[in-house]
């Protein structure tokens, strides 16, 4: 019975009320059960398997990114997923559903995989240029990479040998004239060694002073610390002092890299084999695809062996007994030969396991990315279509079932009888899947290789008393501040 004072046409008022507030709470529900139903959508893998465990998103528009942020990194915040929900989980890029696997055995579900999920190195276009080799997927992209590949070869990378001597002999000099008390900025040394290495050994630029290679260093770290910053927060205002340091940093980098491609395009002798002709030859790429390309490869050539370098001598400081261990393998296969050749690489077998421990123990480069364009079936999950494949590099090599005691630095782990007891997949620390390896890899140990066998053999590296270093892990980690050593000549 509705109250007597009620007339007709108030009846008929508050019926209409109702019908209305019935139906906007309908379309709210509606829209909830759309939302939900899409995320189990995804994580159940459309539903043609068990749900993938891992995290809803926590913001509608970030979804997890605020929680990689509380995290520390994305790796930090891969560690935590993973040991939450095990070896798969999935959780939420912004709006974009990721699912990250961290297990050599499913790693091999994802070993052909050649295309990247460009939104999720969408960040880094500003610096590296949208054209560029890290966003190219399908046969254009394989095509491209098969062009690099040349470059980067076993028998190509033999012809780098001479400039890396040449820039480490370089390097030993200058720690020669510090007295054994004078403080060294090791990562800024390694870095610039590195640098050197780059320019001189893939681009020529034997031209390089000191001014321009902390020049160089400095835009680089100005630019790619922005990059890094807009992986876990909102990018800067347009008129913010913020974004134009940043578009300072990014107008000089690549005013150098266009230099270096005139300077090359120039050059009609051409004496040194250099791996940027490979790239200015090619006949199908544009001049902004061979900007973009360049400035990648520039980057990546120095910025992940200069960083290994760095993790590598402080290790070595942090174990004195193997750096002996290093000394006295170099004194043996070396003997009074100054110059190491590729011929003897191969002998030097703790000396690369010292490299390969550092790259585990340091966690070098924390993760990589594919995309599907099918379901992909990885055990007895699915993971739906176009959905980023995350690979934690960096969590399998902490795995404490494949690597006792992980954070302990042991080159004995690779020694040839105990990385035969590991799965084909444990140690990636290149990536791997398909065919999209890091293609400078070979390069980069050959450096380290390098490297070592001039400052080692010169050199005792001492860790200044008093540090406390601590690792950030970004797209490749790097010390939170300098690290500073100090050198006694042998």
């Amino acid at each position: 019975m509705f109250p007597s004072h009620l007339s007709v046409n108030d009846l008929g008022v508050f019926a209409v009320v109702m019908v209305f507030g019935l139906i906007v709470v309908l379309l709210f529900m509606f829209d909830f059960v759309s939302t939900v139903s899409l995320v189990k959508k995804f994580r159940r893998g459309a539903s043609k398997g068990p749900t993938i465990p891992g995290e809803q998103p926590s913001d509608p528009e970030m979804g997890n990114l605020g929680d990689m942020g509380n995290a520390g990194s994305l790796h930090e915040y891969l560690m935590l997923l993973h040991e939450k929900y095990g070896t798969i989980a999935g959780f939420w890029w912004g709006k974009k559903y990721v699912v990250s696997l961290a297990s050599p055995e499913y790693w091999k579900e994802a070993q052909p995989l050649f295309d990247r999920p460009p939104d999720l190195f969408k960040l880094f276009e500003p610096l590296i240029g949208k054209k560029s080799i890290q966003y190219a997927n399908g046969p254009e992209g394989r095509k491209r990479r098969q062009l690099m590949d040349r470059s980067f070869s076993h028998e190509a990378v033999k012809d780098y040998y001479e400039h890396f001597v040449r820039v480490a002999k370089e390097t030993a000099d200058n720690f020669a004239k510090c007295s054994p008390e004078e403080h060294i900025p090791l990562d800024k040394s390694m870095i610039t060694m590195a640098v050197k290495a780059i320019a001189v050994a893939g681009m020529g630029r034997i031209f390089m002073d000191e001014k321009e290679i902390d020049k160089l260093a400095t835009m680089y770290n100005e630019a790619w610390e922005e990059m890094e910053a807009r992986l876990t927060g909102p990018p800067p205002a347009a008129d913010s002092e913020r974004e134009k340091n940043f578009q300072k940093a990014r107008a000089g980098l690549h005013g150098l890299v266009k230099d270096i491609i005139k300077r090359r395009q120039q050059d009609d002798e051409k004496a040194e084999k250099l791996f940027i002709d490979s790239i200015l030859d090619c006949d199908f790429m544009d001049e902004e695809e061979i900007c973009d390309d360049v400035i990648s490869f520039l980057i990546g050539g120095f910025h992940t062996t200069g960083n290994m370098m760095t993790w590598c001598l402080y290790f070595l400081t942090k174990h004195p007994e193997v750096q002996e261990k290093v000394f006295d393998e170099l004194d043996k296969v070396l003997g009074d030969e100054e110059d190491i050749k590729p011929q003897v690489v191969s002998e030097l077998t703790y000396t690369r396991q010292v490299i390969d421990e550092t790259l585990r123990a340091a966690v070098v480069a924390p993760w990589g990315a594919r995309v599907y364009e099918y379901d992909l079936q990885v055990d007895e999950f699915v993971i739906p279509k176009e959905t980023p494949i995350l690979l934690p590099f960096g969590v399998v090599l902490q795995d404490p079932n494949l690597w006792p005691e992980p954070k302990r630095f042991d080159p004995d782990r690779f020694s040839p009888e105990n990385i035969k007891q590991l799965p084909s997949l444990a140690y990636q620390p290149f990536g791997f899947a398909g065919k999209r390896k890091c293609p400078g890899w070979r390069f980069s140990i050959a450096e380290g290789l390098v490297f070592l066998s001039i400052l080692i053999r010169r050199f005792k590296f001492h860790l200044v008393e008093g540090q406390e270093v601590k690792p950030v892990h970004r797209l490749v980690t790097a010390p939170a501040e300098e690290i500073w050593v100090t050198v006694t000549k042998r």
